[in-house]
């Protein structure tokens, strides 16, 4: 597969995005953003780069002469959006794009079993892959790689019931389960060495890590860095499970996203999954206290 060079992202103001910008920009990529037209946010984004506004519902009339010319495209956008990124991957296809990197950073593993039958929500992930596969199958100039990371370790972290402010946390059990989770800037690395060896991570899951650990480990680095001990809430890990699947059942939103921390704590240790790729991408583990100094910095 030739070298990669130009690459679109689209999504670059998203929580993800200006993460991944960086280390696009970092890595010497020559990078285009995709922009819907209705968008409020500057056209004034850091290094060389252009800007390429696009009417809303994202037309493949549009996008295909948007891509032209481009080596890959990056999406950082809501992962629930799979039609888009069905005509994504189809704009790439017409438009000689050779590597399509969908959304599907995440905090789950969507292919796993546990995952699909908790939330049904993740099965669409599984069936945007089928159909990039699909595509790769149809069209061997194109190709496609899923990342997975486990939860963000430092966006939003009352969604993974980390509460610095008020030093407070919530377990599930002992809180001694392992697990992997990553930084924005590990997972924007890890989009840009995808990129970077092309050839060896094409139709593939890959996933990283910025640390495996454990709840309390966490924890305990929070408390160590701020110098003033926690209160700890403890969830049987079971009873939470069950009793969040009948809410999500029932059609609570806020259910659903309890899942999903369960999920990205009791079954996300990537060590053993066949596509585990830190060695692959050349990436190794980040420094738990270190990167606790730096939420803690910008809190």
């Amino acid at each position: 597969m030739p070298p990669i060079k130009k690459v679109t992202l689209l999504g670059a103001d998203s929580k993800l995005g200006p993460a991944i910008l960086q280390a696009l920009l970092s890595a010497n990529f020559t990078v285009t953003i995709l922009k819907r037209q209705s968008s409020k946010s500057s056209d004034d984004y850091p290094g060389h780069t252009t800007v390429k506004r696009l009417p809303d519902d994202l037309p493949l009339e549009t996008l295909t002469p948007a891509l032209q010319g481009q080596h890959a495209l990056v999406a950082s956008i809501k992962g629930s959006q799979v039609a888009i990124q069905q005509r994504l991957a189809q704009a790439c296809v017409q438009a000689g794009v050779s590597r399509f990197i969908p959304a599907d950073f995440g905090s789950c593993d969507s292919s796993s079993p546990l995952t699909q039958e908790l939330v049904p929500l993740y099965k669409r992930k599984t069936e945007l892959r089928e159909y990039l596969q699909h595509l790769a199958t149809q069209h061997p100039s194109f190709s496609w790689t899923s990342l997975v990371c486990g939860h963000f370790f430092d966006w939003s972290l009352e969604f993974i019931h980390l509460w610095p402010h008020e030093r407070r946390a919530d377990i599930l059990d002992d809180g001694g389960t392992r697990f992997s989770i990553s930084t924005l800037s590990r997972i924007a690395e890890a989009t840009a060495r995808i990129l970077l060896k092309p050839g060896e991570t094409g139709n593939r899951m890959l996933y990283v890590q910025s640390f495996c650990v454990t709840q309390r480990e966490i924890i305990g680095a929070y408390e160590a860095v701020m110098g003033k001990g926690w209160e700890v809430r403890r969830f049987e890990s079971g009873r939470f499970r069950d009793e969040q699947k009948a809410k999500a059942d029932g059609g609570e939103v806020e259910a659903v996203e309890e899942l999903v921390w369960y999920l990205g704590t009791v079954d996300a240790d990537w060590r053993s999954r066949e596509g585990f790729a830190m060695e692959l991408l050349g990436l190794e583990d980040e420094d738990l206290r270190e990167a606790v100094e730096g939420v803690v910095r910008r809190l």
